[in-house]
This record gives C-alpha cells, sequence and structure tokens, in this order.
C-alpha cells in the first residue's frame, strides 16, 4: 500500500520545478534558489508513535515496517531510548544507525538538576542524601558503568555509526538486557544511549519520514520522559497506542488534550491488543464507542481517526515459521470472524488475510496517507508552496524591470546621445538604490522592533510561569500542614509529602498558550506592518504593482509545548528535629519543613520553567525568521534588479561610450540588447510556467 502518493507528486512538482529553475535562470540567481532547494530536501513528514508504557507502541511498529523483532518490544521503561526510524530522507545512509550518547553535562542535569538545588538541600536539611531525589538516575549510572567499565568515561559524549542494521543492534543500544554482566551484548550501551537515529528505505513510503518511537509517557525515568516531550513538539501526526484492556486512562486523556491543542497538528488513536479481548466481536465495537465518547468530552473541538486493531496479528500473520503457523490458527476464530463481518462487512477467504485486516494495520496506513496527502502533511508542505512563490515572484518582478530598461535602452540607442544613455542607466541604478536603501532601512527597523518585542514577550512569559508555579506552591501548604500534624502521639503520619503535579501542569499549559498566543499575533502585527510599507515603497518608486509575496503558512500558527507534561509528581521529605532518623525521633520541625518543601519546590520546577521558555523562543524565532525570509525576498528583487543593470552597465559601456566614433557599435549595442531582450523572455516564461503550477497545486489542495 502506497502512502502519501499526492504528496509525492506535490514533491516531485516543487523539486523538478526547483531544478528547471536552477537551470533555467541563469548561473546569477541560483543562490536565491539554492536556499530553496535546502528547504525541500530537509522537509519530511514528522510522526511521533506514543503511548503508555506496555500499550505495544514497539509490536506496532515492527509490524507497521515489516520487521520482525527490529524494535524491542518488551523493555523496562526507563531505560527505553527515543529512536527517531528515518525513512526515505535526502541524504541518510541507505541502511544504517547512529546513536547518541550522554555527556558528562547530561549526566550532570539527570543526576544533580542543578548546583543550586543540590546546594539549597544539603543547606537546609543536614544529613539529607540527595541520592533520595536522584535515586533512580543514580542507579541507572552505576549500572552503566558496571556494564561498560573503563570505557564508560571515554564513551560519554560520542557516538557510533553503523553502516548496517538489525535486531541485536538495536537490543544492545534501546534494550534493557537482562543482567549486570558488562560483557553482555544485550543493552550493553542502552543506559547511555541518549537518542537512537535508524537509517531505512521503504518504497511503500512514497516521501520522506520520522517515525519515533517514543518511551511510554507513564514512564518514570522523567529525563527521557523530557526527550519524549521534545520529540512531540517537533512531530506533525501523533499515533496514539491504546492498550485494549486499558484504553483512554487519566494520563492518556490529558496528554491527548494536550496534543489536541496544537491545531496545526493531527491526532490518530489505535486501540492496539484486541486479540487479548474475550468476544472481542461485540466488545471492540463498544470499546470504540467508550473511547469516542470520552475523547469528545475532554476535547469537544477535536474530531480523533480511531482504529482498533492488533499489532500481534500482522507479527504473526507475516511469519513462516511453524509457531506462528500455529498461533495463526488459534487466532483463526469464529469470533474473528464475526468481527471482521461486522466491522468491515466481508470476511477474507484466506486465514492470513483475515488476520490482516483483522490487525487495523491497512487502516492506519490508509489513514496515514489521508492525512499527509490531504490535511497535515499537505499543509506542512505549503510553507515551502510559499516560500518558493514569494521567490518566483521576487525574480520575476526584477527581471520584467529588466526587460523594461533594455526595451527603453534600444529605444533611446536611436534617439540619445551615448552621454545621454549612460546617464539614463545611471539614474535608473540610482533610483533602484534608493528603493534598496529605504526597504534596507525598513527591514533593519523591523528586525529591531521584533527583537524588543521578542525580549519583552520572553520575560514576561518568564514572570508569568513564576506567578503559576508560586499559585501552585502556595496551593500545597494546605497540604504540607496536614502532613505535619502528629497522629496524636508525637509522630508524624508521614515521612514525606508526594506532590501530584496535575494542577500545575493546567497552568503551565494555559499561561504557554496564552502567551503565545498574544507575542504571535504582535509578531504577526510587526511583519504585516513591514511588508506593507516595503510594497508600498517599491510601489510607489518604481509605478509597478508587487504581488506573490505574502505571510500565509508561517511556522507555529499555533502551538503547545508538551514539555508541560513532562513530570508527574515529586517526592519531597519532612525535616525532623535533628535530621533524618524518623525511627529515632518522634517529631518533625514544622518550619524548616516549610522552608525546605518552598526552597527544594522552586528549585526542582525552575529547570522546568526554563525548558518551557526555550521552546517558546525557539517556535517565535522560527516564525518570525521564517516571516523576515518572505521580506528579504523583496530586498533580493531589488538587488537582482540592480545587480542585472550594473552588469549590462559594465558591459555596454565601452560600446556606449564609441558610439559617436564607431558607427557599428550601434548595430552591436542593438543586437546585442535584443539578445538580452530574448533572454529575459525566456526566463519570464519560465517563471510564468512556474507560478501556475503552483496556482494549479493550490487549486488541487483547496478541492
Amino acid at each position: 500500500m502506497e502512502i502519501a502518493p499526492q504528496q509525492r507528486q506535490d514533491l516531485d512538482l516543487l523539486d523538478g520545478m526547483i531544478a528547471h529553475l536552477y537551470e533555467g535562470l541563469g548561473r546569477e540567481n541560483r543562490q536565491n534558489l539554492m536556499l530553496l532547494r535546502q528547504e525541500l530536501d530537509s522537509w519530511a513528514a514528522r510522526i511521533a508513535v506514543i503511548g503508555q508504557v506496555k500499550a505495544g507502541k514497539s509490536t506496532f511498529l515492527n509490524a507497521f515496517l515489516h520487521e520482525r523483532d527490529f524494535l524491542p518490544s518488551d523493555v523496562n521503561p526507563w531505560t527505553s531510548v527515543v529512536t527517531n526510524i528515518r525513512i526515505n530522507i535526502k541524504g541518510d545512509p541507505r541502511i544504517g544507525a547512529r546513536f547518541d550518547f550522554f555527556s558528562e553535562a547530561d549526566w550532570d542535569e539527570i543526576i544533580n538538576g542543578t548546583s543550586h538545588l543540590r546546594e539549597l538541600t544539603e543547606k537546609l536539611i543536614p544529613g539529607f542524601d540527595t541520592a533520595v531525589l536522584r535515586r533512580q538516575a543514580e542507579a541507572m549510572r552505576a549500572r552503566a558503568q558496571r556494564r561498560l567499565g573503563k570505557h564508560y568515561h571515554s564513551l560519554l559524549g560520542q557516538s557510533h555509526d553503523y553502516e548496517f542494521l538489525n535486531s541485536d543492534l538495536m537490543q544492545r543500544y534501546v534494550c534493557a538486557g537482562q543482567d549486570e554482566d558488562a560483557a553482555d551484548a544485550q543493552g550493553r550501551y542502552a543506559l547511555i544511549t541518549k537518542v537512537a537515529n535508524v537509517f531505512m528505505r521503504r518504497p511503500e513510503f512514497k516521501i520522506p519520514v520520522i517515525l519515533t518511537d517514543t518511551p511510554g509517557v507513564n514512564d518514570p525515568f522523567l529525563v527521557r520522559d523530557e526527550f519524549t516531550c521534545r520529540s512531540l513538539d517537533q512531530s506533525d501526526i501523533f499515533i496514539v497506542v491504546l492498550s485494549a484492556h486499558q484504553a483512554l486512562t487519566r494520563v492518556d486523556l490529558a496528554l491527548i488534550r494536550l496534543l489536541a491543542q496544537q491545531r496545526t497538528k493531527e491526532v490518530m488513536i489505535f486501540i492496539n491488543r484486541i486479540d487479548e479481548l474475550d468476544d472481542y466481536a461485540s466488545a471492540v465495537p463498544k470499546l470504540i464507542d467508550d473511547v469516542a465518547t470520552r475523547l469528545c468530552a475532554a476535547v469537544p473541538e477535536i474530531k480523533f481517526r480511531i482504529i482498533a486493531g492488533s499489532a500481534f496479528m500482522a507479527d504473526m500473520a507475516k511469519r513462516s515459521d511453524a509457531e506462528a503457523a500455529a498461533m495463526r490458527a488459534r487466532l483463526d476464530t469464529d469470533d474473528l470472524r464475526a468481527y471482521l463481518q461486522n466491522t468491515n462487512g466481508h470476511v477474507p477467504c484466506d486465514e492470513i488475510d483475515r488476520l490482516l485486516l483483522a490487525s487495523g494495520l491497512d487502516a492506519v496506513k490508509c489513514a496515514l496517507s489521508d492525512i499527509i496527502d490531504s490535511g497535515i502533511g499537505a499543509r506542512g508542505l505549503s510553507q515551502i508552496f510559499e516560500d518558493t512563490r514569494a521567490e518566483i515572484s521576487a525574480l520575476s518582478y526584477a527581471m520584467k524591470r529588466e526587460r523594461e530598461s533594455v526595451q527603453g535602452e534600444m529605444t533611446h540607442l536611436m534617439e540619445l546621445s551615448p552621454e545621454a544613455l549612460l546617464e539614463n542607466m545611471g539614474a535608473e541604478i540610482a533610483q533602484l538604490t534608493e528603493v534598496e536603501a529605504m526597504i534596507s532601512q525598513l527591514v533593519d527597523g523591523a528586525e529591531g522592533a521584533l527583537g524588543q518585542m521578542l525580549e519583552q514577550a520572553w520575560s514576561t512569559f518568564e514572570a508569568q510561569l513564576s506567578h503559576v508555579i508560586q499559585r501552585f506552591l502556595d496551593d500545597q501548604y494546605r497540604v504540607l500542614d496536614a502532613a505535619i500534624l502528629s497522629d496524636g502521639n508525637g509522630r508524624p503520619p508521614v515521612s514525606e509529602i508526594r506532590v501530584d503535579l496535575g494542577q500545575l501542569h493546567q497552568g503551565l499549559e494555559q499561561s504557554f498558550s496564552t502567551a503565545f498566543a498574544k507575542s504571535r499575533a504582535d509578531i504577526d502585527r510587526i511583519l504585516d506592518q513591514t511588508l506593507r510599507f516595503c510594497v508600498a515603497r517599491i510601489e510607489a518608486a518604481l509605478q509597478e504593482q508587487v504581488t506573490g509575496i505574502s505571510l500565509e503558512d508561517l511556522p507555529h500558527a499555533h502551538f503547545t509545548s508538551t514539555l508541560s507534561f513532562s513530570k508527574k509528581e515529586l517526592l519531597v521529605p519532612l525535616v525532623s528535629e535533628k535530621g533524618w532518623a524518623f525511627w529515632r525521633q518522634s517529631t518533625i520541625n514544622a518550619e524548616k519543613s516549610r522552608e525546605a518543601f518552598h526552597t527544594i519546590l522552586s528549585a526542582e520546577l525552575r529547570p522546568v520553567m526554563q525548558k518551557l521558555v526555550r521552546v517558546f523562543n525557539e517556535a517565535q524565532v522560527a516564525r518570525t525568521t521564517s516571516g523576515m525570509d518572505r521580506i528579504r525576498s523583496l530586498c533580493r528583487m531589488v538587488d537582482t534588479a540592480i545587480a542585472e543593470r550594473q552588469r549590462r552597465l559594465r558591459r555596454d559601456r565601452r560600446h556606449i561610450e564609441a558610439l559617436g566614433k564607431d558607427h557599428t557599435q550601434k548595430a552591436l549595442l542593438h543586437d546585442r540588447l535584443h539578445s538580452q531582450l530574448e533572454v529575459l523572455e525566456r526566463r519570464l516564461q519560465i517563471l510564468s510556467v512556474a507560478q501556475s503550477a503552483l496556482s494549479r497545486v493550490d487549486l488541487s489542495h483547496a478541492a
């Protein structure tokens, strides 16, 4: 089954168009087109497969890619690794893998959070072992050191590259392994692997795709949870894998609600493992209805695609060994046939076809293809279309002006003296130079205004996050006071407080959404004003309308970072009168506990705030940069016109100066100008064809 054939046509159209422009518009115009080529070559549909641990994400991906046991499907959750499967990416190896390891700085952040936090903890709570806050990561690092021995330190910050790909290789870098033996090949490097990049070619994918396998969203190893969230921020399409046994938990709902806030992205729900249900012919439709109802209640503004199936069925259908044959016979029941009849209206004659149809994998691929062709994929590619349109419009404008100038020079050749001809060309260049100066001034002013606005937006957003966190901390004091109360015998009822961060997540999400919308509106206002002013200056000075350059389809029209979803809870110990030996002390120090509670929680949450601000900044800068690049096409347009005049002036000056002495020079100059006019006409025809092709693509997308 082909995935995204229409998108392939659009990519081929753009690729061919840019190549045709590159060859047909002359060497002097290629620099501008190279940027479009780089943008097109780096484009890929970004799909993230997410869900809770044990939902079957890796099994789903193995079946989806027609690979048996390629990705480890039974991995200890806190050693899972974000794995980017790069399919048909231009410039990548045809097959292979690259595994990047944690650096010393990464480990320092994992183990200590920040040195400030460690110092505060040790100062406020003498005798407190900071491993309580980092015990999981400490255990991970210690285990990595046992596994890797003397090689441990030399590997940090490095990467391993391979020109082949197999299951053993993947297990070595992303699987936990079964024991502590440093010589164990399985999972040998997994504990220090930060991210895995896998390269492959798949003909059924008609476009470049980055398919990301993420650790579970309920993964207790929060550092990798953060990497998962950053992967989600960069993805365009989400396939949320739910387990049929426990579909749509509170964690699932929270994540889906957050993903759905990013309106430019799309969410598909795959309910996996239906083969493990009793009487799934009747159970699955009820399950789908229940999930749809709950999603509609939680996120009423979004319509989700929900598909049920079994990656295990697909795996069994594609295997040819005796074990798989026996399993197929057990799966191919009357219940399976009833399910297929009820959901698809027909039952295939072949056993393997029945299992493949029930697996839902083809339905997922069909839905994914539709999303890419007519939904998020088309919208993602539209930015490149708009950038190409802007560049074509700028080149067309410059060449039309040059054509008019050449035609004018040919007319004046018979009427004016050589001095007047040179003066006319000099005046044209001076006029264009004046326009260029005005445009540059407007662009410089816009960049300055945008810089100040972004600085203010970032500062304001950081202050808003601080306020949200402080308000959350104030609310938690009631929880703290209840924990400090004794049970009547002078003994504290608990030794630590478990802080649920759900309320904080909602506050952070709301602040991010509100701040981003305001900042984006301010960015768009400055960009729109600058574009209108630049166009008005050009049209007033050159007496010709400027068209085809817009601010449509800039990146991040809507954006919400999943980083606010990262940490689920915190454990904060209480302070006893003389340290942490609770079995020796019957009372706790309320004042010091409150002070430590506030300080430690503030220090723990500050890195989350800083990361959210960083993501906020990156998204705003990306939108600003893209918009300014469109506006700079006006600058390039005027620059091109000036460069053409200057080249012609240098080329024709000798002939013009010789007109009064050698009458044959007039004929030679006329022929040269006529040839130049023919070149310009051919180039304008090439640009016109390209503009027409872009318009046809617009119509196909609109349909």
